[in-house]
């Protein structure tokens, strides 16, 4: 076994001083072990450390994950409300289309109706008054009166007739002219284009059109 001497380093004897002796193998072994103790503990530091860089590099995706996922989300409603916004916007555009479309559409039937409501009136209104005039031609007599009056001071009167009602009221028509006054002269002109159960009066600067077409026309126009 190898020794070592320690330079002035004494321990007392009975009579002599001795040198103290120190073992290498006992020194070596001891710092081996303390080698191994610190190699030991710095590995435990490097894993420890290591383990604290893996939970902090995971807790740091985890809130990067955290933080994505929340603005994913952040982004997804705020799209969600775009969409819905536009929706709401294209509905609402839809609906008031739809509603003025409905009205114009309503507006139009409703003219088309009282339009065809007033016609179908007007043809019974004709066909009641031309039954009236056939068995009652008094009505058209009353027509012609009522038009001599209008234009009394009137000095030339030519009353146009359909020639069927010119014969049929033959009669009372020269009881008119012959009434009408002096110096008055009024004449009777047949005319097919004055149609049935009519009467145009004519004078030098006036015309009544009491025909029946103008009255049935003037009635519709009343009605619209």
């Amino acid at each position: 076994m190898a020794v070592v001497f320690k330079s002035r380093a004494v321990v007392p004897g009975a009579n002599t001083v001795q040198a103290e002796v120190f073992n290498w193998d006992d020194v070596t072994e001891r710092a081996k072990e303390y080698l191994d103790t610190v190699r030991q503990q710095a590995q435990h530091l490097l894993k420890e450390s290591q383990a604290e860089c893996d939970r902090i590099r995971n807790l740091a995706q985890q809130e990067g994950l955290k933080s994505s996922q929340s603005q994913i989300q952040s982004m997804a409603q705020q799209k969600a409300q775009e969409i819905a916004a536009e929706t709401l916007r294209q509905t609402s555009e839809s609906v008031q289309r739809f509603c003025s479309e409905l009205e114009s559409a309503t507006s139009q039937w409703l003219r088309q109706w009282q339009h065809e409501t007033i016609t179908l009136a007007i043809a019974i209104a004709e066909k009641i008054l031309v039954r009236q005039m056939e068995s009652d031609p008094t009505i058209l007599l009353d027509w012609i009166q009522d038009s001599v009056r209008m234009v009394s001071g009137q000095r030339n009167l030519t009353l146009r007739l359909h020639p069927d009602d010119a014969a049929r009221l033959s009669e009372p028509l020269t009881q008119i002219m012959e009434s009408s006054g002096p110096g008055v002269q009024l004449q009777v002109a047949e005319d097919v284009a004055v149609g049935r159960f009519g009467v145009i009066l004519q004078t030098e600067d006036t015309t009544i059109d009491r025909t029946m077409k103008t009255q049935l026309r003037r009635l519709m126009e009343e009605l619209q």
